[in-house]
């Protein structure tokens, strides 16, 4: 394959000019000029400027976001799409083309990276794919706040034999891969506000010096915010009353058994975006901690993924059952069978294989809601160790919790926008059900997960679903709005009228591909190196 070789070296002379889809404002008809890509001048890089040859992208439900919210959208801080676009895609493997004077003793033409989207500049965020033009286009720019930014440089660097695919998506992966390695506080904040509600007001303020001890009346509550609210024997009113009171990163730690047991409103939202957290499961504050201090699956435990048919949820089951820290039992729930019955195809050899037990079930298989909720308990009769909701539902979170055991962990791992409560029984807060909630990832995590596919612990391309070439994109997004593949779709940019495909459809319309292609029909290095030989 000696062309693909001077294409993973870079031999070739740059162009002149590239295809990018921008996008001018919210809306799909935004993206592009008369539903194409527009063409851009290559320019050779400034001094403080990387130019990045793109390989690969995958395509994120993140990109429809702004596509809904254009200039409105948060992170692209009030940017007027109209007169200074943008470009979308976050998860992104690509090869250096062209090194700006500031750079060339730190970077090479050839040398392969993925970006961390994720980008903090003089503490303001400046995410690739958002304020940074991103990877939906043949080629993108990168300078110092990518390259020298808060946490370093934010490209990590991929090995020369490592899929082009596999790389790409490492960055969704990593989100993934964060949710289950939070560094939650699980002891009160150092110097931190704290408030305790006691009837002897003399014995808390012995036990926590320095904090503000209130009568359980809360007549005389002061004005939060809050790091850390201390409950003894709690009530569904005094737990809904003060969770308002607590601060970005704020804990409540409910001691004991409720006084009183009922629902309590709170804001999941805030859960996941803000990082509250609500601890029991012990009877001081250092028990509750303990208690709570498990981040990652119980390993051997038993699992449950709620909405799980999608691309991430995919992911998560895949985790659960491929990586040493798995589950015994996971069972996966999704309103469409045909994509449960992907998730066994792609899945079941798999599960087999490790000794894990794996469940799919739809609602269509049951006469009701109830019977199936009940099949759900019959399959773990004393609860999950965890269950992770992927589905952006609050009432699902409370159904989450009532599945849960004691001492497990609810990862609300769907975005649920701040101010959408959930009714959460306060007796499963107080047996110890930690609900925890998570955006985005760290270099670290993203770090981690391309190590895990460099040495083989981890298949990443096991996530594709979908390929395209770059004209595809457009196509390919609509699909991701529309739920049209049960997987991630990968568009390899540097091919432009490749159109978009399942993988199922690969054999037929590219029969060169067919004997390259994994078990189950998966996406493979080898059949991606036989498509960029045969396209290019």
């Amino acid at each position: 394959m000696a062309k693909l070789d001077d294409y993973r070296k870079a031999r070739h002379p740059l162009p002149k000019t590239y295809k990018a889809w921008q996008i001018f404002g919210a809306g799909f008809e935004n993206i592009g000029k008369d539903g194409k890509p527009t063409t851009l001048e290559l320019r050779p890089p400034r001094d403080n400027e990387i130019v990045l040859r793109v390989d690969a992208l995958g395509l994120c439900l993140s990109d429809i976001k702004i596509i809904k919210q254009g200039s409105a959208h948060p992170r692209l801080r009030g940017r007027d799409l109209a007169t200074e676009p943008t470009v979308l895609g976050h998860e992104c493997s690509a090869t250096v083309a062209a090194v700006g004077k500031q750079w060339q003793d730190t970077f090479k033409k050839g040398e392969r990276y993925i970006v961390q989207a994720d980008i903090y500049y003089n503490g303001l965020g400046y995410a690739f794919g958002y304020l940074i033009p991103g990877g939906l286009a043949q080629y993108c720019y990168l300078d110092e706040r990518a390259l020298a930014g808060d946490e370093g440089c934010y490209l990590l660097p991929v090995q020369n034999d490592t899929g082009y695919s596999q790389s790409a998506l490492s960055e969704p992966w990593a989100c993934v891969e964060m949710s289950y390695n939070l560094e939650d506080r699980i002891i009160p904040k150092e110097g931190g506000k704290m408030l305790v509600i006691s009837n002897d007001a003399g014995a808390a303020k012995r036990a926590y010096p320095g904090a503000s001890v209130v009568a359980a009346s809360l007549e005389s509550v002061p004005d939060g915010p809050f790091d850390d609210i201390v409950v003894p024997n709690p009530t569904p009113g005094i737990v809904g009353a003060l969770a308002g009171k607590l601060a970005k990163g704020g804990v409540m730690f409910l001691l004991g058994k409720p006084a009183e047991d009922g629902m309590v409103t709170l804001d999941v939202g805030r859960i996941h975006y803000e990082s509250l957290r609500f601890y029991g499961g012990g009877s001081d504050v250092g028990a509750a901690g303990k208690a709570n201090a498990r981040a990652d699956l119980l390993a051997q435990g038993n699992s449950l993924f709620i909405g799980a048919g999608g691309p991430m949820g995919q992911m998560h089951v895949q985790r659960a059952i491929e990586l040493p820290c798995g589950s015994r039992r996971v069972v996966v729930t999704d309103l469409d069978r045909e994509r449960l019955d992907h998730i066994e195809l792609r899945f079941g050899d798999m599960a087999k294989a490790k000794g894990v037990e794996l469940f799919t079930l739809s609602p269509a298989q049951f006469g009701s809601q109830d019977e199936m909720n009940s099949k759900i308990r019959e399959l773990s009769p004393n609860g999950y160790n965890d269950v992770c909701v992927l589905a952006p539902v609050a009432p699902l979170v409370t159904q989450a919790c009532g599945f849960a055991s004691d001492n497990a962990i609810v990862n609300v791992f769907a975005g649920i926008p701040i101010g959408n409560p959930a009714q959460i029984m306060l007796s499963d807060l107080c047996r110890g059900v930690k609900i925890i909630g998570s955006s985005g990832s760290r270099i670290r995590d993203l770090r981690r997960i391309l190590e895990m596919v460099e040495k083989g612990e981890l298949n990443t391309d096991m996530s594709v679903a979908a390929i395209g070439g770059l004209n595809s994109a457009r196509e390919g997004l609509e699909g991701v709005r529309d739920a049209r593949f049960p997987g991630k779709t990968v568009i390899y940019t540097q091919i432009l009228d490749m159109p978009l495909m399942a993988l199922e459809d690969v054999p037929a319309r590219i029969p060169e591909l067919k004997d390259k292609l994994g078990p189950q029909g998966c996406w493979t290095k080898e059949a991606e190196a036989a498509l960029l030989e045969k396209y290019l």
